[in-house]
C-alpha cells in the first residue's frame, strides 16, 4: 500500500490466517489494496476525464461512478495502514527511521516531480501549477500525493497513543474528528484541506488499529452484507444535503460499509487462489509504485486521446463512446501496468530505493 511496507513473509494458504502476524504475511489484506489501488487509477482516470470535458453534455454516469470510489478508497488504505501498524511494536525512534524512506522521501520526490510536470505540461493538463506550487508542498500537497502526507501524521498520532486501550484510541479519533467539523469550511476556503483530510484519515486509521482481531473474523456473511449496506448508504447520502461534503460525518457510514466489505470480499477471495486474485495481491503489494506514478499515465493516456474524442464526437456518439470506453481502459491498464514496470526496472539495478519504492523480485 502507499506508504505502508508489509514485511511479514509471503504465504498464500488459508492456515496463515491463525499464524501469528509476526510470521506470517495476510494475503487477504494484499488483495485488499490490490482492489483498492485499481479503483484509484479508475476514479483518477473518470475524474481527469470529467474535469477536462471529455463528457459533454451529459457525464453523470461517470461523476456518479467516481463518487461511489471515492466513499470509501483511500479511507480503505488508511484503514489497511492502522491495521499493519497495530502488529509492529519499534520503538519511536525506529518508526521514525521507517516511515523517512518510505513515506517521507517518496511524498517530495514525487510531489516535486509531479509539480515539474505540471508547470511544463500545464497547458496539457487540467491541473496548472506555477512554480511558486513546489515550495508550499510542506503544508499544500501536490494531487495525488496527500495522501502520503496525512498518513505520516497518522503514524505519528498512532505513536502518540498506542498504549492507550482500543476503546480510548477509538474515542480520541472520533472527538478530534468531531470538533474539526466546525473548521472545515475554513480550512477548504484557505487551502488547508490537508488538516480535515489527516483527522478524517486518523479516524480510520485507528479504526485499522482496533479491528484487527474483528476482520478475521470476516466472511461470506459479512461481505454480502456490508456490501448491500454500502449500496443503501451510498444511494441515501448522494440524495442528502451531505452529497458534495466528504469531511461530514455523513460519508462515515458508507466509507466503513464500503471498506468492511472490501476486506471481507478480500478474505473470501483469498481462500481459493486463481490468476486474478494472484494478480490482485500483486498489485497491493506493490501499491506504492502504481500510486506514486499512475498520475503520469493515465494523463498521458487522456490528452493523447484527447483530439480522438474531439474528432468522434463530430462523428457521432458510437465513435465518441468508442474513444471513451478506449481511455478508461487504456488509462486504467497503463496507469496499473506501467508503475510495475518502471518498479521491476529500477528493482533490477537495486535503485529502487532512490525512486522511493519497494524492492521487487526480478526473477
Amino acid at each position: 500500500m502507499p506508504g505502508e511496507t508489509n514485511t511479514l513473509s509471503t504465504s498464500h494458504t488459508p492456515q496463515t490466517f491463525a499464524k501469528p502476524r509476526e510470521n506470517m504475511r495476510d494475503t487477504s489484506l494484499d488483495i485488499a489494496k490490490g482492489i483498492g489501488i485499481v479503483l484509484v487509477v479508475l476514479g483518477h482516470c473518470l475524474d481527469g476525464l470529467v474535469a477536462s470535458g471529455f463528457f459533454p453534455g451529459n457525464h453523470d454516469v461517470a461523476a456518479y461512478t467516481v463518487y461511489l470510489i471515492y466513499l470509501f478508497h483511500m479511507p480503505l488504505f488508511f484503514v489497511v495502514s492502522g491495521h499493519l501498524a497495530s502488529g509492529k511494536h519499534r520503538p519511536v525512534h525506529s518508526t521514525l527511521a521507517k516511515l523517512l524512506p518510505t513515506i517521507v522521501y517518496p511524498y517530495f520526490l514525487w510531489s516535486i516531480l509531479e509539480g515539474l510536470t505540471m508547470v511544463l505540461l500545464g497547458r496539457f493538463t487540467n491541473g496548472h501549477a506555477q512554480i511558486s506550487s513546489l515550495f508550499k508542498i510542506l503544508w499544500i500537497p501536490i494531487v495525488p500525493y496527500w495522501f502520503l502526507y496525512s498518513l505520516f501524521f497518522c503514524h505519528l498520532g498512532f505513536l502518540a497513543i498506542r498504549r492507550f486501550s482500543p476503546r480510548l484510541q477509538l474515542g480520541i479519533a472520533v472527538v478530534i474528528f468531531l470538533l474539526l467539523q466546525p473548521a472545515v469550511p475554513t480550512l477548504e476556503t484557505t487551502h488547508f484541506t490537508i488538516v480535515a483530510d489527516t483527522v478524517r484519515g486518523f479516524l480510520y486509521f485507528i479504526l485499522g488499529a482496533v479491528s484487527v482481531t474483528l476482520v478475521r473474523r470476516f466472511g461470506l456473511r459479512t461481505a454480502v452484507w456490508s456490501s448491500i449496506l454500502y449500496a443503501l448508504t451510498a444511494v441515501g447520502l448522494s440524495m442528502s444535503p451531505f452529497w458534495g461534503e466528504v469531511f461530514s460525518p455523513a460519508w462515515v457510514p458508507s466509507g466503513v460499509a464500503g471498506i468492511v466489505a472490501t476486506l471481507a470480499w478480500s478474505r473470501m477471495l483469498a481462500v481459493g487462489r486463481s490468476r486474478v486474485t494472484d494478480c490482485l495481491a500483486f498489485c497491493g503489494r506493490y501499491s506504492m509504485s502504481i500510486y506514486v506514478m499512475h498520475i503520469f499515465f493515465t494523463s498521458g493516456v487522456r490528452i493523447a486521446l484527447r483530439h480522438l474524442a474531439v474528432e468522434f464526437t463530430h462523428q457521432g456518439p458510437a465513435p465518441f463512446a468508442i474513444a471513451t470506453i478506449v481511455e478508461i481502459a487504456g488509462g486504467t491498464a497503463l496507469g496499473v501496468a506501467m508503475p510495475l514496470g518502471v518498479n521491476w526496472a529500477v528493482s533490477r539495478f537495486s535503485l529502487d530505493k532512490w525512486f522511493g519504492l519497494q524492492h521487487m523480485e526480478t526473477n
